[in-house]
């Protein structure tokens, strides 16, 4: 039987007992799952290693968990990649979050571009919904969510990685140009694409604009697709 997988924010290294301060976790894995002294869980906290342990004890704010064994995780992003997706409705990005962090995403920043119809976004429950999608997958860290910054802010704090724009009157992407060990950080537009004066920012800072093809995919559509050529496409 598949155990349940948690993630925790202490680092768990060597030690073989752990005391987890979570009332959160406490109430999922008590009245949620149903768990009891005595059952195994996975616990993972980042490293790329995931920990069976034995629940020992818990109350209403700490679990106490014996280690039992460590493996590796399942799945560790080889690079950083950078997701910057422009805001949509709060449903649509919540899922472009999931999936992103499914597909291998180690950063995601929201961006706000002249087309967004929201405003604003639970940054916390983003954060959630990342760490449920990487217990779910089998990934052995979590994602980095950054608040929401403008197009410009975005692109003036690019830190020596290489970025591409994707926009639907660009070239199609060059599966062959995309080195898998190189970091890089993904543009991502909003229903009805860039503007004009955002496509003449991505020129005026020298980024590469390239397209999936001829067809107009919608944003979460385009995410997905976008990840799965750059993540697994070479």
């Amino acid at each position: 039987m598949r155990l349940h997988r948690f993630y925790i924010s202490e680092v768990v290294g060597n030690k073989t007992e752990l005391t987890i301060n979570s009332a959160d976790l406490a109430n999922q894995i008590h009245r949620v799952f149903r768990l009891k002294k005595g059952d195994l869980i996975v616990v993972f906290d980042g490293s790329g290693s995931d920990y069976e342990c034995s629940i020992a004890d818990f109350s209403r704010e700490t679990i106490s968990l014996n280690v039992i064994s460590v493996r590796r995780s399942h799945y560790m992003p080889i690079r950083d990649v950078y997701l910057y997706a422009a805001v949509v409705k709060k449903d649509t990005f919540e899922w472009i979050v999931e999936k992103a962090t499914e597909l291998g995403v180690t950063h995601i920043i929201p961006v706000m571009a002249e087309r967004s119809e929201k405003k604003s976004l639970n940054e916390g429950r983003l954060k959630k919904i990342a760490v449920e999608a990487s217990e779910q997958s089998g990934r052995g860290n979590v994602p980095t969510i950054l608040p929401i910054r403008s197009l410009k802010e975005a692109l003036d704090s690019k830190d020596g990685f290489e970025l591409i724009a994707f926009h639907t009157d660009a070239p199609a992407l060059s599966r062959s140009g995309l080195d898998k060990n190189v970091s890089l950080g993904l543009f991502i537009g909003p229903e009805g694409g860039w503007s004009a004066d955002e496509v003449d920012m991505f020129h005026s800072h020298e980024i590469q604009l390239v397209s999936l093809g001829n067809q107009v995919l919608r944003s979460e559509t385009a995410v997905v697709a976008t990840l799965s050529v750059v993540m697994f496409g070479n």
